[in-house]
């Protein structure tokens, strides 16, 4: 069993090693994050490169080389995506040596996280993870699920939020569970209740 958790990447520095296939899909959800981060790689692909061109809100420090062992050197994650599996045990063993986090792509010895496939609306994320076992079912599960929550949720998000805010400012305990209690269930009923009014045919007898 693994613990789910969400990290505060604000300026930390993360290293990313790597310029193919598997080391665009970390860098996608990096971009998105306020971190530091610095790219290692002799060269990208085509996709890669296409995704440098967009705007991200990671800070980006790309270096066209290959990997040393310095580069990990105050780094708070460390993500290797590199098919070179001696040079992939070697940053495992400096990242553990160190204390550093790390995540080797498709190799699960070498990995003390997993990232998740992770649906966005606005403000909440949902992630599905198979614990590094299988990141295409995990993409499944995603694309499915991304059907069940509303996309046109986000100004939604921001109103309950607000409600939320305001709830808590109330002086009266029980009012306030009451009023927050209220705002999850309209919530509920409002986009995710069930149809009532299906009901399952009798079987004949």
């Amino acid at each position: 069993m693994h613990l789910p958790l969400s990290f505060d990447l604000t300026d930390r520095k993360v290293v990313l090693i790597g310029g193919g296939k598997a080391a665009l899909e970390k860098f996608v959800q990096l971009a998105k994050t306020p971190c530091e981060l610095k790219i290692i790689t002799p060269r990208f692909n085509d996709d890669f490169n296409a995704a440098l061109e967009k705007k991200t809100t990671a800070k980006l420090h790309i270096e066209l080389r290959k990997f040393n062992d310095g580069d990990i050197d105050g780094a708070f994650m460390v993500f290797s995506a590199i098919d070179d599996t001696d040079t992939a045990e070697r940053i495992f063993q400096l990242c553990r040596a160190r204390g550093i986090l790390i995540n080797s792509a498709d190799d699960r010895a070498r990995c003390d996280f997993y990232t998740n496939a992770v649906i966005e609306r606005g403000s909440i994320q949902v992630a599905v993870s198979s614990g590094g076992r299988f990141a295409g079912l995990s993409a499944v599960l995603r694309r499915h699920l991304e059907a069940l929550i509303p996309a046109e949720l986000d100004q939604e998000w921001e109103k309950i939020f607000a409600l939320r805010e305001r709830a808590l400012a109330l002086q009266s305990v029980s009012e306030k569970k009451s009023v927050i209690t209220n705002i999850v269930r309209e919530l509920e009923q409002k986009y995710f209740a069930r149809r009532s009014d299906t009901k399952t045919p009798e079987k004949n007898t």
